[in-house]
């Protein structure tokens, strides 16, 4: 019976399933038709042939966890096809979905599930079905896992996956554009670059980047001091830099008065900051996750209109949604009496180039990032600017960097102390929030066109919720998944997003 060693950081994501969080990444596409099971049946087939742990399960191997051959293997034990009397509104498809967040895995066999459910009314009035996939964390990061999902589908005619493969093989016969051969040491390098960075007016502050990548604790423990000593060597009082080191983007605009703007080593600076010392404030959705779930998601949102608001705003689109999300959540907590200055998300982000991320082993490789969402700013178009000028800041540091180190500390640490640093890391942010830039054009499952899709990470700690920004043939999703105790209404959310959206300009069907 074949087995393979599970890597440290894919076995972190297998043992931290908790009954009121479960390591489990959730999608869902809505079909315009409905297909034929041998259809189904072929196309997971196809998945189990190129990426073998589809077919393995996990078991104890040693102190440490490997994946084995199911012997009692069979695709159809992991395809459900369940059928109505009439057909179930999308209300009723995102009811099902959050039941199955609450519902764990079995863990006697490989990791995964799939559903279809049929029929459904689609938004558009018409009638589909749904696919409903549910994969284990520990079997690969959502990146892959969204291009696992999508290279199940074609494009005229064309598997998605043949097509990334066949452009990420031009891209690799072309000269290469940096001097690396590995995206890990490209971001090391960078992160060594960024060390020599001169910070004006807080000159050796930093250890710089690399540094931080390599000793991560060691650069977040030292962060306070780091931070407070920035602020106060100019303007502000001791206790003024106190507070600004709570709020990470607001010490960047005191530094900024002192001359030090958009420097590298200065928005690093930040991102330790963050790490170390922000929390989640206290609000209606604290407090400690149950068991129950509920899960909702807007209509396709036309992205044309998008990209226009970003391009006049001196924006991008990713921007506009941030913004957006932002309000609608500033209207929740308003409409609850319970307004918060700041949010912060954790938000992936991929480290290998798309064409190279489907070894047949896939598994994690991304890292995340801090992203603070301003809640304070009740103009729409003065807050798309505060947004894009944070997310600036994120994507000229080194953040991905750190946080990289750190996973690798977390997953290579005991079981108690992974635990510990999982929680800490994870309670200083609401959830994580994903955006999946899509294929532009329409694809097609098992033979049915795919009208929407729509994926959800995981919460861990005591996160409250989870977000996801999907963009899929000239439309965007925005949908939450959120703990049901904490959230009970993320339909809400989502449509406060939707209500935001139209008041910067898009034209959204009600």
């Amino acid at each position: 019976m074949a087995t393979a060693t599970m890597s440290v950081q894919d076995a972190l994501w297998l043992t931290m399933d908790r009954p009121n969080n479960l390591m489990v990444v959730d999608g869902a596409m809505m079909l315009r038709g409905v297909p034929e099971s041998e259809a189904v049946i072929e196309v997971f087939g196809e998945v189990v042939r190129k990426f073998p742990v589809f077919g393995r399960r996990p078991v104890k191997a040693g102190v440490g966890w490997a994946w084995e051959d199911d012997p009692e293997f069979e695709i159809e034990r992991h395809l459900q096809r369940i059928e109505y009397d009439e057909p179930i509104t999308m209300t009723e498809v995102q009811a099902f979905l959050a039941q199955q967040r609450a519902t764990p895995l079995a863990k006697d066999r490989p990791l995964w599930v799939s559903f279809l459910l049929s029929p459904v009314l689609l938004s558009d009035g018409s009638l589909g079905s749904a696919a409903v996939s549910r994969f284990h964390h520990s079997i690969a990061d959502g990146v892959r896992l969204t291009q696992v999902m999508l290279g199940m589908c074609e494009s005229d005619g064309v598997s998605v996956a043949a097509k990334v493969q066949r452009q990420g093989a031009k891209r690799r016969a072309e000269p290469p554009q940096h001097p690396h051969s590995s995206v890990a040491d490209s971001v090391l390098h960078a992160a060594g670059d960024a060390g020599s960075a001169v910070i004006h007016g807080v000159g050796g502050l930093m250890a710089g980047a690399a540094h931080a990548a390599r000793h991560p604790l060691e650069t977040v423990s030292h962060a306070p001091d780091l931070a407070v000593s920035a602020v106060t060597a100019g303007v502000h009082g001791v206790e003024d830099g106190i507070e600004l080191v709570r709020h990470p983007d607001r010490l960047l605009d005191a530094l900024e008065v002192l001359g030090v703007e958009n420097f590298r080593g200065t928005n690093d600076l930040s991102s330790v900051t963050k790490l170390a010392l922000a929390s989640s404030p206290r609000t209606v959705w604290s407090g400690e996750p149950g068991t129950q779930k509920a899960l909702a998601w807007s209509d396709p949102i036309p992205l044309d209109q998008i990209k226009a608001i970003g391009k006049a705003a001196g924006a991008t689109v990713n921007d506009v949604l941030l913004a957006a999300v932002a309000g609608g959540l500033r209207r929740y907590l308003t409409d609850a009496g319970a307004e918060v200055d700041e949010v912060v998300w954790m938000v992936p982000v991929n480290l290998k180039p798309f064409e190279d991320n489907l070894p047949p082993e896939l598994g994690n490789y991304f890292a995340l990032v801090f992203v603070p969402m301003p809640l304070d700013v009740a103009d729409p178009a003065e807050r798309l600017q505060v947004m894009h000028h944070r997310m600036e800041r994120i994507k000229n540091s080194d953040e991905a960097v750190l946080t990289f180190g750190l996973q690798r500390v977390v997953s290579t640490s005991p079981g108690q102390v992974a635990y510990f640093l999982t929680n800490f890391f994870a309670n200083k942010a609401i959830g994580v929030l994903t955006n999946v830039p899509g294929p532009t054009g329409l694809l097609t499952f098992a033979g049915e066109d795919v009208h929407q899709v729509v994926g959800f990470a995981p919460c861990s700690g005591n996160q409250p919720m989870t977000a996801t920004i999907f963009s899929y043939n000239g439309h965007v999703t925005v949908g939450f998944a959120t703990d049901a105790q904490l959230v009970p209404s993320p339909s809400q959310i989502a449509e406060n997003v939707v209500d935001e959206l139209a008041i910067m300009g898009v034209e959204v069907n009600r």
